[in-house]
Order: structure tokens, then sequence, then C-alpha cells
């Protein structure tokens, strides 16, 4: 009698055993040093492990769930120091192994057509490979576009990683599934010139504008990506905007306000805010004179760093909104977008495409909460005269409250050291020094006598 034949069960074959060994690594050492990255690492393995087809880079992981920039270009070095070191065919992997490092560029482009996945499989299986079941997943979605950063070293990658406090309830907005809108301010359609109000709105709605009435707590407009599923998940750009008519800048000046709201817009974590000024031209009556606004707006846009707009009436202004809408859409449309504190945010060296949740960014701008010291000295420092909010920024990085500047004038061994200790520091985008006249005043106020 033939022996019976013995169901062969079919194996699977890992299209990227590099990543996952390395992701494992990661995770391991992120968990022996109690870190919450640890969490991060595990659900990109977890991700990537149900992915099917080969990647060819890190930036190509880029697709998956949970793979942010940080990870992907940790990949991308980690790859480039594999391949220095395997630069022999005789030290190569197996074809299963070398096929996460390296696609042939005929399964790039289908990848980047979107092709359907289950032809992309059959071109990527070795002849001697075992049978592998097909998946039908249908259409992927056209790789993101991320950000060139991966001739930085893996260690200034895990530096950064590690120096975040990364949030579990991290989310991801994936390209084709979510929204751009506008939020506009409660403020600027209940308080004030009532008429003038409607016709904003009337006016949006004539532009074709997608808008939604809140409360925001820092500008009059910003804009939010919502996720097209899920409308708790919304995510802030990097624009706001504080709208004015001249009357109300004129106004805002003279009880302080305008200082205020520049202060609170720069601290608020929005990487581009815009001051919106309409009625520029023809300015009477408002207690001021036009050429102290005019130099108002000068200063802003020199000295702080704002955008200026100066508009005409309430259409220019609408249709100045309408056309940063459409901007804004087309710049992230295509892009994957991921939630991260303020902390994240905030770090230069990570991507433009980590933004703060709506309702962080809120409830961190409530104007009336609890100041820190060194914003409460930030504050203080703005009273003196010709000091601008770049300035009072760049002297809190380095003297953090009044204590440490007291510290360091008793260390100086003479006036002049002390004027020093403050003139030379660079503020704003050109990296001027703040100069002695302004030294001068704040060593007067704080240097003991």
């Amino acid at each position: 009698m033939e022996k019976s034949k013995q169901r062969v069960k079919k194996k699977y074959i890992c299209p990227n055993p590099l990543f996952v060994k390395w992701l494992t690594e990661w995770k391991q050492e992120a968990s022996e040093k109690g870190l919450k990255t640890q969490y991060v690492y595990g659900k990109a393995l977890s991700s990537l492990k149900k992915y099917p087809l080969p990647l060819s880079s890190g930036k190509e992981a880029k697709i998956l769930e949970y793979f942010g920039d940080k990870i992907c270009a940790m990949l991308d070095a980690k790859l480039v120091e594999w391949k220095q070191s395997n630069t022999s065919p005789s030290n190569s992997q197996s074809s299963s192994q070398s096929s996460s490092c390296a696609s042939s560029n005929s399964s790039n482009d289908e990848l980047t057509k979107s092709k359907p996945i289950n032809k992309v499989i059959s071109s990527q299986i070795p002849k001697n490979a075992v049978e592998i079941k097909t998946v039908n997943l249908g259409r992927i979605p056209p790789i993101p576009q991320a950000v060139n950063i991966a001739n930085k070293t893996e260690n200034k990658y895990e530096k950064d990683l590690n120096s975040c406090s990364f949030d579990l309830n991290t989310f991801y907005l994936l390209p084709g599934r979510f929204s751009i809108l506008l939020c506009v301010d409660n403020c600027e359609t209940l308080s004030g010139h009532g008429k003038s109000k409607q016709i904003f709105l009337s006016e949006l709605k004539k532009c074709g504008v997608e808008y939604e009435v809140r409360k925001l707590h820092v500008g009059d407009f910003l804009w939010i990506a919502r996720d097209s599923f899920d409308s708790e998940k919304e995510l802030v750009l990097d624009f706001v905007v504080e709208r004015k008519r001249m009357d109300d800048l004129a106004h805002s000046i003279k009880d302080g306000r305008f200082r205020e709201q520049k202060f609170r817009m720069k601290n608020s974590g929005l990487r581009n805010p815009i001051y919106l000024v309409e009625n520029c031209s023809g300015a009477k009556y408002l207690g001021l004179p036009e050429s102290t606004l005019e130099q108002a707006m000068i200063n802003t846009q020199i000295c702080d760093g704002f955008n200026v707009k100066r508009t005409q009436g309430i259409k220019e202004s609408v249709a100045y909104l309408s056309l940063v809408t459409k901007m804004l859409r087309s710049k992230y449309q295509d892009l994957t977008l991921m939630s991260g504190s303020r902390d994240i945010v905030q770090k230069k060296s990570l991507s433009s495409n980590v933004f703060m949740s709506f309702k962080d960014f809120n409830c961190s701008s409530v104007k009336n909460k609890s100041l820190t010291v060194k914003e409460m000295f930030a504050k203080h420092l703005l009273q003196f005269f010709g000091l601008s909010v770049d300035r009072a920024a760049a002297i809190v990085e380095i003297f953090k409250t009044p204590s440490d500047l007291l510290e360091a004038y008793e260390e100086c061994h003479s006036e002049n050291e002390k004027v020093q200790l403050i003139s030379s520091i660079k503020y704003g985008l050109q990296k001027k020094n703040i100069g002695p006249a302004l030294s001068r005043s704040i060593q007067q106020f704080y240097s003991p006598s």
C-alpha cells in the first residue's frame, strides 16, 4: 500500500527580514532602558509583519501604519550601513533577505502607480521559493512624499526619538482620507460689527471655502486636517491668522493687547503666524497717527517675523483666506500627517508633517491658564520699550528665569561684561544682536546695586 501523503503546510517568506530584525532590536533596547519608544517600535513592527511585499527603503515604509518620518529615516540610515558592510555578493543574505534592501525598478514603478498587490507579489517571488498564497488587498495608495533626512546618522535619530515624549494616542491621517477646512473664531461672528461679521461669512460661502465656526483661544483663523472617517481626529496645520481692522489695531496698541497677542501667537507652537490688516489706506480718527500704525505693522513683519497681509476690505480678506486654503490642500493632500505633542512639533529636526491635535492645541492656548516662570519672565521682558517678541524669546532661551539672569550678572567682573551678557544674544531669522541699548535697560532693572 502506498503511504498516505502527508499534508504539507505552506511556508510564508518574510519579505522584509532586515527591517523586522532592526525594529526588534530597537524595541528591546528601548524596553531595557524603560523608554516609551518601545511601544512605537512595537506597533511599527506589528504593522510591518502584516505587509506582504518587499520594501526597497525605509522611505517606502511610510505607507504603513505607525511608520513616521523618524523611523523611516532610521531604517534608511541602517540600510546604508548594512549595504556598506555587504558590498560583496558572497556576503549577501538569502534572496528573501536581499529583497528587503533592493527591489527591481519595475516593481518600484508598479508600487508608485498603485498596481494591484497580487500582481506585484507574483513578480517578486523567486522561482525556487515555496508557493505563497496570494493576498488580494486591492489597490494601495501612492507612496507619500517624505522629508529627505536619510543622510543623518542613526544615533542622531535615536537621540531625538528618546528625547521626545511620545503619546500612546498618536494617530495618522493618510493621503486621500482627510479634508482640510478653515476654522473661524466665534468672536468673528458674534461680537462687534455684527453686519460685517455676517458679510464675512457670506463671502466665505461665495468663494466655496469649507469652514467651521469654533472657539479659538489664539488667532481668528486657522486650518485643520480632519479624518474623513473619524471626526475626532483633527490636526492643526502650521498657519494661524489674526485679523485686524485699522481701528481695532489702534485700540489694541493703546491698551496693550497688540503685544500680548503677538506673544501668544509666537508661543502657540504654529510656525507661520499671519497678521491680516484691513483698510490700510485713508485711516483717520483712530486715536493714533497713521504713521504709528504703519510702523507697528513694519515692526511686526521685520522684528517679530510675522507675515503681514494688508487688504482693502472684507472681500479681499476672504479672497486671501480662500487662496491659503487652496494652497494648503495642494501642499498636504498627498502626504501622511501625524499627531504629536507640542514638544515634538516644535523640534526643528523633526518632519514638518507632524502637527498638534486640535484638542491639545486649544487646551494649551487658553489665555488665563497658569504660566510657567519662563513664560512670565518673557511677558515681563516685553514691557521694556523696544523689546520685541523675538528678542524676549531669545533671552529666555538662555536665561529661563530672572534668578538665572541675576546669577549671571553676579559672576560678571565689570559693567561692560554685564552689558555684553544680553547685547551679544542673537534673535530672529537674520540672527542680529540684541544690542547694547536694550541690554543696559535690562541690566539697570535686574542687576543688583
